[in-house]
C-alpha cells in the first residue's frame, strides 16, 4: 500500500519508502505529513483532504485564534520576537524559520550589548525596525503555518498532495478452507486500523502524525500476510489480541487528550508518555511483520527445495535428459 509525505529537501510530495525515506534517498527526518493513501472517492478540501466537522471548526473562530496566539511575541517591540519563530519552526518543522528566530535575535543581543556606550540609539533603532518587519513576515508565513499544522489553508497556500486519502480498504477475499474465523479476526483488526488512522488526522504534532502513520502502514501490511497466508494468524496472535488493540486504545486516547488543549503537568506527563510508547508499538509491529516474513521465506525455501528435488528424480537435471 502506498504512502506519501512532503519532503522537505525535493521541496514537493513524494512516495515514502516503508522506513519513512523519501523515494530519492532523502533521510525520514525530511519527510512529514506522512499518509497512506489511496485515490480519493469524496470531495476534498483545498489542502488534498476531505473535509471533516473538527477541522471545519477549528479552521476558524475562536479554536484558530488561540493557536495564533504565537504572534503576539512578535508586538514586544523585538524583546521576545525570536521567540515566535522559534517556536513555530520546532512545531512545524522548519528549519528556515527557526534560522529566522535566530536572525532576529540579533538586535535585541546588539542593544544589550550596546547599553552603556554611543551606540545604544542605533541598536535600538534597528531592533525596533526589525521588530516591524518581523510582524510582517509572521502574518506572510500564518498561512502555510495553518496549512502545515492543522491541512486546511486558503487555497493555493501551501504545496497539496496527491489527490489521495488515508486509506480506509477492506481486506481482499480469504481463500477457501474453513478461514471464516480468520476473516471475522482481519476485519475487527482493520477496523482497529481505520479507527487508528482517522484519529491520526485530528493530531496537531507532526512527528506524532507521522508515527502513527507509521504504524497504520506496518499493522496493514501484517494483515496482508495473514490474509495471503491465513494459516499463519495463530503466529500473529499477541499482535491481533493485544497490540493492535493497546495501540487503538492509546492513540485514541491521545488524540482526545491533545485535542482539550489542557495545560497542567499531569497531561503534559501523560502524553509525552504516550509519545514514546509509540516507538515500542512500533518495534512491536516490526518484529510481528518480520516474524511472518520469515516463514514466507521458509515456505519458499521449502518449495524451492521440493522443486530441485523433484526434477532430479524425474530425471530432468541433467544436459541428456532431453532425450
Amino acid at each position: 500500500m502506498p504512502i506519501g509525505g512532503y519532503c522537505e529537501e525535493c521541496g514537493k510530495w513524494v512516495w515514502v519508502t516503508s522506513s519513512g525515506e523519501c523515494r530519492h534517498g532523502h533521510p525520514a527526518s525530511s519527510v512529514r505529513e506522512v499518509q497512506v493513501l489511496k485515490p480519493a472517492e469524496r470531495p476534498l478540501g483545498p489542502f488534498g483532504r476531505a473535509p471533516r466537522p473538527a477541522q471545519a471548526e477549528r479552521g476558524t473562530g475562536r479554536w484558530w485564534w488561540r493557536h495564533s496566539l504565537w504572534m503576539v511575541w512578535t508586538f514586544t517591540l523585538g524583546v521576545l520576537t525570536w521567540v515566535s519563530f522559534v517556536y513555530v519552526g520546532q512545531r512545524a518543522r522548519s528549519r528556515a524559520w527557526i534560522l529566522w528566530g535566530l536572525v532576529y535575535a540579533v538586535p535585541m543581543v546588539l542593544t544589550i550589548a550596546s547599553i552603556g556606550s554611543g551606540y545604544l540609539q542605533y541598536a535600538v533603532a534597528l531592533q525596533v525596525l526589525v521588530s516591524i518587519i518581523s510582524i510582517v513576515h509572521a502574518f506572510l508565513i500564518r498561512p502555510t503555518y495553518r496549512a502545515i499544522m492543522f491541512g486546511d489553508p486558503p487555497s493555493g497556500i501551501g504545496p497539496a498532495p496527491p489527490a489521495m486519502l488515508l486509506e480506509r480498504g477492506t481486506r481482499g477475499a480469504l481463500p477457501p478452507g474453513g478461514h471464516e474465523a480468520v476473516g471475522a479476526v482481519l476485519q475487527e483488526a482493520q477496523s482497529r486500523v481505520d479507527g487508528i488512522a482517522a484519529a491520526a488526522e485530528v493530531i496537531a504534532k507532526p512527528e506524532v502524525r507521522q508515527a502513527v502513520g507509521r504504524l497504520c502502514l506496518t499493522a496493514e501490511q501484517i494483515l496482508e500476510e495473514i490474509l495471503l497466508k491465513p494459516g499463519q494468524a495463530e503466529l500473529a496472535r499477541g499482535f491481533l489480541n493485544y497490540y493492535l488493540e493497546a495501540a487503538d486504545r492509546i492513540i485514541r486516547g491521545y488524540a482526545d487528550l491533545s485535542g482539550r488543549h489542557l495545560v497542567s503537568a499531569e497531561v503534559t506527563q501523560t502524553l509525552a508518555q504516550a509519545e514514546a510508547s509509540l516507538g515500542g508499538i512500533q518495534k512491536a509491529f516490526d518484529n510481528q511483520l518480520s516474524m511472518l516474513l520469515q516463514y514466507r521465506l521458509l515456505d519458499l525455501d521449502g518449495e524451492i527445495s521440493l522443486l530441485e528435488k523433484t526434477v532430479q528424480m524425474d530425471g530432468l537435471a541433467g544436459p541428456g535428459a532431453s532425450g
